[in-house]
């Protein structure tokens, strides 16, 4: 099981801007045995938990997520930060391609997101971090037959508990609610066969490890995120069901 990296924001990192909400920069990142390239943006220290959390689970899974780097920035990079001081932010290695964004209006490009086996594997994943935010502008695309998935800082909301959906699974919503009953069955088959015991044997506590989140948060806040997830193992393929529209079959009188 991968270790999340730490590395330093080295000088000269640009800003970034494709509509996103927290502060970004494309840098190179010196790590112990390397200098990457990374998308790096400030947020809370729960968020930078939820996000190297998030990434490295969904890596075991074979899914396709940039590898995330933990990256101390310094006032070397950040004008309003004082001398001397610095904070973590997080990275996502640069996957080398832009956002879906761009190609949103092309009919080939939707069709290879939605033929794509793990895109579905996505938004299942998505539905069990309870990530509302999926949307065109954190789906990577080289133009080609490859995708990644980036930025989850809002799934595992403390506001949401394991049984409830959360606001939103876009992909499943826009890609699935309206294929038609016997796709929908296929799809929890498949869940339940296969997607549901790889869920069921990630262990959990070892991953948060992976993340160091213990050198920057309290076990609590730590714990709770871990929780949740155990949690909502049990819950997912009703969450799921509900979420693709499954009809109930009723039991004739």
């Amino acid at each position: 099981m991968e270790t999340v990296d730490v590395g330093l924001m080295l000088p000269g990192a640009q800003p970034f801007h494709d509509e996103n909400i927290n502060p970004t920069w494309k840098a190179h990142v010196k790590t112990h045995d390397s200098v990457i390239v990374a998308y790096v943006k400030r947020l809370s220290l729960r968020a930078l938990y939820v996000e190297c959390l998030c990434a490295t689970i969904g890596r075991v899974l074979e899914l396709p997520i940039p590898k995330p780097v933990i990256v101390k920035v310094t006032s070397t990079n950040i004008s309003d930060m004082p001398d001397g001081k610095f904070e973590l932010a997080f990275g996502s290695e640069d996957a080398g391609y832009p956002s879906f964004r761009r190609f949103v209006t092309n009919k080939e490009a939707l069709d290879k997101l939605a033929s794509l086996d793990e895109t579905i594997d996505i938004g299942v994943f998505d539905e069990w971090i309870a990530n509302w935010d999926r949307n065109v502008g954190n789906i990577l695309y080289d133009g080609g037959n490859k995708f990644s998935f980036i930025d989850h800082e809002n799934a595992l909301d403390p506001r949401v508990n394991s049984e409830q959906p959360a606001n939103d699974n876009q992909l499943i919503r826009v890609l699935y609610s309206g294929k038609s009953e016997f796709e929908k069955h296929q799809i929890m088959k498949s869940f339940a066969s296969k997607t549901l015991p790889s869920y069921e044997c990630i262990q959990l506590p070892l991953i948060a490890q992976q993340t160091y989140a213990n050198s920057y948060l309290s076990k609590d806040e730590i714990n709770k995120v871990i929780e949740f997830l155990e949690d909502r193992t049990v819950h997912v393929e009703s969450l799921l069901s509900k979420r693709l529209g499954i009809k109930q079959q009723e039991m004739p009188l």
